[in-house]
Formats: structure tokens, C-alpha cells, sequence
């Protein structure tokens, strides 16, 4: 009986301690990923991942040729060695590159801008890749460090973090001052600063102006496409961006690593993190010990229940996201103002946490359910304002309208999680919907007919699926008689393939050309193709 007890009051103790901490863990056992969490009272509240496929490339600069203007997007494509080129706005070009044929006017008159097609830069990325677009570039070079942002040609840029309010504002000011930093760059002073000493503040100062040395050597010798400079891994990254004070403890699995993360610290002169760090070797892996893994799998969910039953559903676009709540299973409430109002609040932490940890960018617009009373309005927004500061991202947040919609547009951090974990359906080409058979079958009849219609056109080629063809031939071969003896004078062929699935399906004209009658063949071989009619 006392072993129980001591048991079960350990649980306990073990359970409380985790709720009340903030622990970083770091989860790289498979050598092709390494996951980054970071949990708060027990909630994921980040999370970055990184794989032989999403290896991050932003922050990396390189040496390119512009190799191409387009007038209609006011924007240069450089090749900086990788096989799309990347998208360079004018507005992004700073007059270091322009030669001596070419004049550069204030970045205000952009028409009145020319540089010339030919010329070598150098480029930092500023948007990563996606499976649409090619990677957003900048001339404008900005070396982030712990503490600070060194901006070598923002050279009216001077600032402190907008995270950076009241007592701790006035006293950076006060260190800013007492800084030495060259006359000819930018910078700005990022939250960790708050805590830090001018001391440690100076050194992060002085290693990225000897970085930028380095780049700009190593730029002239070097000869384009080729990288000037790789950021550093997702381990120091996460480091410098979420590392501060108040994290208790972090948890790492892999002991191969451990040398990199004294070595990072040993750099920073913060040996005070030695302490935590704690290396985990239990059977059970780091992630499903502090039960995360689920927390993981609802970010690719599209629909997310909430504690209260209520629900929240996700739906994006390439620059849109929707999110709907609804009140679902929430009927705990005296009312239904305290029903919406509990239920929107209770969503609204959930939203902000998957927004942050999803990184979501572009435009959000959230539809609350409705509410009556403007201060539960007032009392909605002021925690909006709470969550944001929470936030490494920009984020602009706009009055709730009269039809209960809220719009903000947040900018986005890193590249989406769901781009390199999944991809579109080959079925519903990512509609998330699928046509049934009879109106897949009707749709194929008129598109059949619309085919016959055509003046040049002898012969219609249908290549089916399987259940489709089958369904057609019982079902519907009264309707493909009467189209015949509606097109004497033409023929229709219709094949199945077990290669094709619904509701995919191919279909191809004959008119006197050789050329498609051998496309037909060859699609006939590689579908594995038989005609029923």
C-alpha cells in the first residue's frame, strides 16, 4: 500500500511540475528530421521541423545574375543556382549593384528605376520556395543575431522590437546609445535584449559586422550562381529566435548533438543554460512521453473540437485563410450571448495557438458567432491584442464588422508544414470532394456529345475508369445509342483502364491528323487501355 501511494503521489507531483513549465524539447533520433517543440503549461505553443525535403533556405545569401525583366510585375528573375529562378521586386534592389550605364533614382520613383539585365548581385531570401512560386529575393541583407538585426544598407534603419514596451523601452534607448555601430548600417534591437547586458548586447553587434565582411569578401571572389552564405541549422535557429529566460528546461534525445548546443552556448557567454539541459534516454519516445504527438497530428486537421464541444474549421488558400467557429456540442451556457461569447473566446486562444504553430500567413478571416453586447466585443478584441504580442510575426488586426467577421493579416515566418508533408489528392485534385457515378456518367455523355458536335472531328475517344465504364454500359448504353443515331457519320470508342481512377477520366478527339492518331495509341499503351463499344 505505501509503495502505491508513493507511486501515485510522484504521477502527481510529476504532472503539476510539467503544467507550470516551460520545457524546449528537441526530438532528432531519425537522422532525416529534426522536430523542435516547445511546450507551455503543457501545450504545444511552437514547433519547427526540418527534413531532408524542407531543408530551410531562408536567410541563406548568394551570389546571382539577373537574367530577366518583366515590365508587368515591375520585378527582375535571378538565377542564384537552384532550377527556378527567384523573383527580385525593384523595390528590393539597392544602388550598390547598379553599374555605370545604368542610374538608380530614390526607391519611391520606381518606374524611373533601370538596372541592367546581366549584372551580378548579391540576394538573400526573404520568402522561401512554395510549390507555386519561385523564392522571394532581397538585396536589402539582414544578419539576424540573439539580440539584434544588423541591416548593412538600411542605413536610416534604426529601431527596437515593437515587443519592446514601457520600463524596457526606455532603458534599450538608453543602451542604444551607448552602442558602437558602424555609421553606414541599419539595425534593430530584438526582444531577448530585454534581459541582456550592453556587453553581450556589443559582441552580437561586432560578430555580424565581421560576418559582413566575410560575405562581401568571399562575394567578390566567388564566381555566380553560387551561395555566399548558408544560415545556420533549426537547432541554432530556435536557439536564437525562442531561447529566453524564462524556458526551464531543454530535453534532447540524440547525445550526438549535445556538443553543438554547449558549443553555441559557450559562444553566447549564457552558461547559465547549462543547468537545463537534460538528455531523455527512456524507452517511450520524447514526444509521445509529454504527449505532444496528438497535438501534432490536429495542425493538419481541417476541423478541431474545443474542450466546451464547441468546434473551429480551417480552410485555406494560397494568400486566405477561413476560419469558422461554431458552437457544435456547447451548451453549458445560461444563455445564448454567454454561449457565444464563451465559446468565441475559447476558440479565439485555440485559433492563435494553431495560427503560430501551423504559420499561417496572408489574409485570416475569422467568422465569431454572433454577439449582441458591444462589451463582450471590447473584451474579445483586448485579448486579441494579449495573443498578438505572444507573436514573432507582424500581425495587423481589424475591428469585428457588423456581421460578426474579424480580418487580420499576419505575416508569415517560415515555409508551410503542410506543403512538404502532404500532397493534392489525385482524386479530387484536392477539392476534398468527389462526383458519384451518375453525375460523373451525365457529365461524360454531354461532354461526348459536345466532342461529336465539332466540324472537323470523325471519331471520339473516351478512356474510363473501371466502375464508370461498367456503369455506362448497364445503365447507360440507351443514351450512347440515340447519340449514334444522332452522329451517323461519326464513331465513338470507349475504353476501360485499371490505371485511371474516379473520377478521372480521358477523353480525345480523331480528326485527319496522323499526329493524334499516334497520341491515341500511345495512350492507349500507356493507360493499358480496352474498348467495350
Amino acid at each position: 500500500m505505501k509503495i502505491y501511494v508513493k507511486k501515485y503521489f510522484f504521477v502527481i507531483y510529476i504532472g503539476i511540475r510539467f503544467n507550470f513549465m516551460k520545457i524546449m524539447l528537441i526530438n532528432s533520433i531519425i537522422k532525416e528530421e529534426v522536430r523542435i517543440a516547445i511546450l507551455d503549461n503543457n501545450k504545444l505553443c511552437e514547433l519547427n521541423i526540418e527534413n531532408n525535403i524542407n531543408k530551410k533556405s531562408k536567410f541563406n545569401i548568394y551570389k546571382g545574375k539577373i537574367v530577366k525583366f518583366e515590365k508587368s510585375l515591375a520585378a527582375f528573375f535571378v538565377n542564384y543556382g537552384v532550377e527556378r529562378n527567384g523573383f527580385l521586386p525593384i523595390k528590393e534592389i539597392y544602388n550598390f549593384h547598379t553599374k555605370n550605364d545604368c542610374y538608380y533614382v530614390n526607391r519611391v520613383k520606381v518606374k524611373k528605376k533601370k538596372i541592367k539585365v546581366g549584372i551580378c548581385v548579391l540576394v538573400q531570401i526573404s520568402k522561401e520556395e512554395t510549390i507555386n512560386k519561385g523564392a522571394f529575393l532581397t538585396t536589402y541583407i539582414s544578419l539576424p543575431g540573439i539580440y539584434s538585426v544588423l541591416m548593412p544598407y538600411n542605413i536610416n534603419k534604426e529601431g527596437i522590437s515593437k515587443k519592446i514596451t514601457g520600463i524596457d523601452r526606455a532603458k534599450i534607448k538608453k543602451f542604444v546609445s551607448l552602442l558602437n555601430i558602424p555609421k553606414n548600417m541599419g539595425f534593430i534591437i530584438r526582444t531577448a535584449s530585454i534581459k541582456a547586458s550592453i556587453r553581450a548586447i556589443q559582441k552580437d553587434i561586432d560578430d555580424k559586422v565581421k560576418l559582413w565582411k566575410y560575405i562581401k569578401n568571399k562575394y567578390k571572389k566567388i564566381k555566380y550562381p553560387k551561395l555566399v552564405y548558408k544560415e545556420s541549422d533549426i537547432i541554432i535557429n530556435t536557439f536564437r529566435d525562442f531561447l529566453y529566460k524564462d524556458v526551464d528546461e531543454i530535453v534532447v534525445d540524440n547525445p550526438k548533438i549535445l556538443d553543438k548546443i554547449y558549443n553555441y552556448f559557450f559562444y553566447t557567454s549564457d552558461i547559465s543554460f547549462f543547468k537545463k539541459i537534460k538528455i531523455y534516454n527512456k524507452k517511450i519516445p520524447l514526444f509521445s512521453f509529454y504527449k505532444i504527438e496528438s497535438q501534432i497530428r490536429t495542425l493538419f486537421n481541417r476541423k478541431i473540437i474545443l474542450q466546451s464541444g464547441g468546434s473551429i474549421t480551417i480552410d485555406s488558400t494560397e494568400a486566405l485563410t477561413a476560419i469558422d467557429i461554431n458552437s457544435f456540442k456547447s451548451k453549458k451556457c445560461n444563455s445564448i450571448e454567454d454561449t457565444a461569447f464563451n465559446t468565441n473566446m475559447e476558440a479565439i486562444n485555440e485559433i492563435f495557438r494553431q495560427i503560430r504553430i501551423r504559420d499561417v500567413g496572408g489574409l485570416i478571416v475569422i467568422d465569431l458567432i454572433d454577439m449582441e453586447f458591444s462589451n463582450n466585443k471590447k473584451i474579445l478584441k483586448n485579448r486579441l491584442n494579449k495573443l498578438v504580442k505572444q507573436d514573432r510575426a507582424r500581425i495587423e488586426i481589424g475591428e469585428i464588422s457588423k456581421f460578426g467577421l474579424l480580418e487580420m493579416s499576419r505575416q508569415r515566418i517560415n515555409s508551410i508544414l503542410k506543403e512538404h508533408s502532404y500532397y493534392f489528392c489525385s482524386k479530387c485534385d484536392g477539392h476534398g470532394f468527389l462526383v458519384d457515378k451518375k453525375s460523373l456518367s451525365r457529365s461524360i455523355l454531354r461532354l461526348l456529345e459536345e466532342e461529336l458536335f465539332k466540324y472537323n472531328v470523325y471519331q471520339v475517344n473516351i478512356i474510363l475508369p473501371v466502375k464508370i465504364c461498367s456503369y455506362l454500359y448497364k445503365k447507360k448504353m440507351d443514351c450512347i445509342n440515340n447519340i449514334k443515331k444522332r452522329y451517323l457519320d461519326k464513331k465513338i470508342v470507349i475504353f476501360f483502364s485499371k490505371k485511371i481512377k474516379s473520377p478521372n477520366f480521358l477523353i480525345f478527339s480523331l480528326c485527319k491528323n496522323k499526329k493524334k492518331n499516334l497520341i491515341l495509341k500511345k495512350l492507349i499503351k500507356e493507360y493499358n487501355a480496352n474498348s467495350i463499344v
